[in-house]
């Protein structure tokens, strides 16, 4: 009776101590993950939802536009930031009646802005590859006062032709930035802002009269704030076609796209169209390859790769919005399997301890000392002690897995809500 206490005591010693460490490892887990900045990603890493991001343009003499600026005719400058300060744009901003400047905004009816650009008006503006290996390209952008940026259109660097945009904007004060990007399709702007929309009567003025220039209160939000700035050699190959590229190869790794499914895992309807989304991408990406490589110097190339840029993006911003609405799904699909073991384990803890125990009026010397068989082994669990078998659970793996994953799914859904 003193050895069955002993071993019970001993097996509860155990079990403590189990559960000791697996606090231990779960708070270490909880903390490392609580630690991690939202908005800070390993370069080549899979990227993840709540990358957002403010971004202040610390830059002076910013102007902002509202529609009643727009009934009469206005000049509006866009102004270089420290990352390109010989970048200039010049622009006048009338209404509906026309006008013969070289960089013009037409407003025809409220939300409609329509922008005529001359390769005349833009000076200063170098290529994009200058920020890094994922820069191929500038967007114009207009920026609401609460900061949500809405993608204007494409401004190349290279060329002759002028460049005619077509937008609308909700937006009823808003400012206009240019920034470099990786391709034109982009839904969110990069921090690597190269012009903003500047007062220059009030610099002027400010400079005249040599007093210091104020300093804009322009900020925009933003998803997409992680890209490599390494240098890269430039390809020869149409921009179209490294757009293509680039959206591409970013679609991949981002959200459930850099992410192997399990062979078992069912796949929700979110991510099934995600990954075709990204398919189409990459379908349209290999008609855009194969119409290089049969004819270099022809143009057949630029219309599917603008597409498979368009679709890519369409792909990275699905996947960016759902991964984590999946990993949270796959967390308590493994914790309702974790619990469902649980129950189990409680209930023949249960029976087994309804059963009146014979050890005690066991004879040792009529016992068997046949090895046990195939049933005996399946009767094993039920024989241990109650302690012996809650350290036997607490010994599973899918169980401490399990307890993590949880612990993961509160925070990403702490997170989702603050954001």
């Amino acid at each position: 009776m003193e050895l069955k206490t002993k071993e019970r005591q001993a097996e509860k010693e155990i079990v403590v101590t189990r559960l000791r460490w697996m606090r231990r490892l779960i708070s270490l887990c909880l903390l490392g993950v609580s630690a991690m900045p939202l908005t800070a990603q390993r370069r080549g890493a899979v990227e993840e939802p709540g990358q957002f991001k403010v971004i202040q343009v610390r830059e002076p003499d910013g102007q902002i536009l509202t529609y009643s600026d727009l009934s009469k005719p206005t000049e509006v400058s866009l102004g270089g930031t420290s990352l390109a300060r010989e970048a200039h744009i010049k622009l006048r901003i009338q209404s509906a009646s026309g006008s013969s400047s070289l960089f013009f905004i037409r407003k025809r009816r409220p939300g409609f802005l329509e922008i005529d650009i001359n390769r005349g008006n833009i000076a200063g503006l170098k290529p994009a590859q200058q920020f890094g290996k994922d820069f191929l390209t500038y967007v114009l952008w207009a920026v609401s006062g609460d900061g949500k940026a809405s993608n204007l259109g494409e401004i190349s660097a290279a060329g002759q032709k002028p460049i005619n945009i077509n937008a609308r904007t909700p937006y009823q004060a808003f400012w206009l930035m240019v920034t470099a990007e990786p391709d034109f399709a982009v839904v969110d702007p990069s921090p690597e802002v190269v012009l903003y929309s500047i007062d220059e009567e009030a610099r002027k003025e400010e400079t005249e009269k040599k007093v210091p220039h104020k300093k804009a209160n322009l900020s925009f939000s933003t998803h997409y704030s992680d890209y490599d700035s390494a240098p890269i050699a430039v390809e020869a190959a149409p921009s179209e076609l490294l757009q293509a590229r680039k959206a591409v190869e970013l679609a991949s790794r981002s959200g459930i796209l850099g992410l192997e499914r399990s062979s078992g895992a069912p796949e929700v309807e979110e991510e099934k169209h995600t990954r075709e989304t990204l398919t189409r991408a990459k379908g349209f990406l290999v008609q855009a390859e194969s119409a290089y490589k049969k004819h270099p110097k022809n143009n057949n190339v630029v219309q599917p790769a603008r597409t498979a840029a368009q679709i890519a993006e369409n792909a990275r911003a699905l996947a960016l919005g759902v991964v984590g609405g999946n990993l949270i799904r796959q967390l308590e699909d493994e914790l309702a399997r974790v619990r469902a073991e649980l129950e189990e384990t409680r209930t023949e803890l249960s029976k087994a301890n309804a059963k009146p125990s014979g050890d005690a009026n066991t004879d040792p010397n009529t016992s068997s000392t046949q090895a046990p068989g195939p049933q005996a082994e399946k009767g094993s669990f039920a024989q241990l002690s109650p302690a012996a078998r809650l350290a036997r659970i607490v010994s599973r793996p899918s169980v401490w897995f399990g307890l993590i994953g949880w612990g993961l799914a509160v925070l990403l859904l702490l997170r989702r809500q603050s954001t």
